[in-house]
């Protein structure tokens, strides 16, 4: 659902807008998710832990390739708002993330892109960002995410009234806008590069509020568009319906869009709203028969570009996350991309969507279960047992230019039950790399790392224990220690909202996850003028903090004047000797006192 924001109610598209979100399910699941308490360092103790709680050994050989890794499946949507409207806080929190791999999807107008017959202005075709030069593609390139331009909608002077959600009235002349794009980027020719490999057409045309237009309409629009693609841009996809869930009709109008065009289409691509993860398999088991039995392909491709699910609960939101990715790590063997809904906060009706506010700070429901993939990447490798335990879910990777080697393990609480001892017994690469193990866990509403330590180049084999409660989602990952550059520096707080006058604590924590030896001072940042804060436990100066070890602080806070709105502070660690890091920022929010 591409939606009209940041001013551009007046576009026109389809006169009333409102919010689309009142046809879709708020779903609800009932239920507590367990306690997690990850530990990490417990090989002394495995034994007697694992005759009282039981255990499980996974088994990684970093040697055995057995494909690459979809990095694509953690795409989100809203780079392009996130660049221009937010904080560059917020930025470097995406960041974390490891954007490199994914997709950016990238909003192309038509009536910005051709506002007039004979007119072309790629510096101005881009939705929300100034293109001129290319400087935001080649941006886009540079954080190593690949472009799927969204063509969307009309321009005036291929309507009849000037709406832009009006079928063209010359569908060829759209579909020439659409090579003129594609052409800007990729060149022709014996200068072509497949710079973009992806093109959507249109958006939610199943929706009166994005096309005005008839089904075969929007058809006819799509088979020119693709004949006109395919004859002159080699290896460029061509992706559609792009269609919306939430009404009726839904399957009958993806599988009529399949009949219409299908023969046309690279890649078919539909929204993802309100779904579970089983329905989203189901739904993409559904739409690879249905492509295949009525067109000649083969091999089916598909792409969701939008997605989200709503839950009254945000600790249930992390494990449905969780498992959400987990279930498209699985099964999305023919899903070249999936695409959360959306990267910014961004509110529309009674929902607020996004991974990241404008502040930096996060949404933990969605921000989390991405942060504990972040290392995911590459080929993916040997992981044992092949055969699963119930609720158990694990993938490992390993990406040869950064020397990196990667296990992610979550067991769903709806479905395990116990704490578990868990053993990781790695089969280390034969490089000679001296690497850092990093131990992250997800478990309720935070992440953070929990360990870190050396290990030799000259070790052929690594072995972690830990326990696990279900719903604890651990990350290890071993990166060269040349690449280990900077500690993980964490920030949590005590409360929230807080009454006028009185206080709360908030903790720092410091993991020296690099090779060397650190010292410094931390210090919190961006508090309301005026508020007093003194450490309460642990110290803000370190020295000497090696490999592994860690430094806490805990400041008492005390609000001493009211905020209109939650604020984001952070802690920032000056270091000796090497560049300054800072935490995730956190919020809080001063309210009068209770009378």
């Amino acid at each position: 659902m591409t939606r009209l924001r940041h001013g551009d109610e007046g576009r026109g598209l389809s006169g009333e807008v409102g919010p689309t979100l009142a046809r879709r399910r708020l779903l609800q699941l009932s239920g507590a998710v367990a306690a997690a308490v990850p530990l990490s360092g417990l090989r002394a103790e495995t034994a007697a832990l694992s005759a009282a709680q039981g255990s499980r050994v996974i088994t990684v050989d970093a040697g055995e390739v057995t494909g690459t890794f979809n990095r694509a499946l953690f795409s989100c949507t809203g780079y392009a708002q996130l660049t221009v409207d937010s904080s560059p806080m917020a930025l470097d929190t995406y960041r974390v993330l490891n954007p490199a791999g994914t997709q950016a999807r990238i909003e192309v107008m038509m009536d910005q892109a051709s506002p007039a017959p004979g007119v072309f202005r790629p510096d101005r075709m881009l939705r929300f960002v100034d293109n001129t030069n290319d400087a935001y593609m080649t941006h886009v390139e540079s954080l190593g995410m690949e472009p799927v331009l969204l063509c969307a909608y009309n321009t005036p002077w291929l309507t009849r009234t000037g709406r832009l959600n009006e079928a063209p009235t010359d569908p060829q002349a759209w579909a020439d806008i659409v090579a003129q794009v594609v052409k800007h980027f990729n060149g022709e020719g014996s200068g072509y590069r497949p710079r973009v490999r992806y093109v959507e057409v249109w958006n939610e045309p199943n929706l009166e509020q994005f096309w005005l237009g008839s089904d075969e309409e929007y058809a006819e629009l799509f088979r020119r568009t693709a004949d006109t693609i395919h004859a002159r841009f080699p290896g460029v996809m061509v992706g559609g319906p792009v269609f919306s869930p939430g009404i009726d009709g839904y399957y009958d109008y993806g599988k009529a869009f399949v009949d219409a065009a299908g023969e046309y289409m690279d890649f078919f691509v539909h929204h993802s709203y309100g779904d579970s993860p089983d329905k989203i398999v189901a739904d993409m088991r559904l739409w690879e028969d249905y492509i295949r039995t009525h067109t000649g392909t083969a091999e089916p491709m598909l792409m969701v570009t939008e997605s989200e699910s709503f839950f009254a609960s945000d600790a249930l939101k992390v494990q449905d996350l969780l498992l959400r990715q987990f279930s498209l790590v699985e099964n999305g063997q023919r899903m070249l991309g999936w695409h959360q809904f959306c990267l910014l906060e961004y509110q529309e009706g009674w929902y607020t969507f996004g991974l990241i506010y404008r502040d930096g700070s996060v949404f933990a429901r969605n921000y989390w279960p991405y942060w504990i993939f972040r290392d995911a990447v590459g080929s993916t490798v040997r992981v044992g047992p092949r055969t699963a335990m119930p609720g158990e879910h694990m993938v490992a990777t390993r990406d040869d230019d950064r020397g990196t080697v990667n296990l992610v393990y979550w067991r769903d609480p709806a479905v395990a039950t116990g704490s578990q001892v868990t053993r990781v017994q790695m089969t280390l690469p034969a490089d000679g790399r001296d690497r850092i193990l990093t131990v992250s866990t997800v478990s309720g509403l935070s992440g953070r790392v929990v360990s870190a330590r050396r290990v030799s180049g000259r070790a052929s084999r690594l072995n972690e224990t830990l326990r696990l409660d279900p719903g604890t989602a651990v990350s290890l990952t071993l990166l060269d220690a040349r690449e280990a550059t900077t500690p993980w520096l964490g920030l949590d707080a005590s409360d929230g909202t807080v009454p006028l006058g009185s206080t709360f604590t908030a903790t720092a924590r410091l993991v020296n996850t690099t090779p060397r030896r650190l010292s410094g001072i931390l210090r919190l940042v961006n508090l309301p003028a005026g508020w007093r804060s003194r450490i309460v436990s642990g110290t803000d100066r370190f020295a000497d903090v090696d490999t592994g070890e860690a430094v806490t602080a805990t400041w008492q806070i005390q609000a001493t004047s009211a905020t209109e709105a939650a604020i984001a502070y952070h802690v920032h660690a000056d270091l000796v000797g090497t560049s300054p890091t800072h935490s995730i920022p956190v919020r809080i929010q001063a309210v009068p006192a209770a009378e």
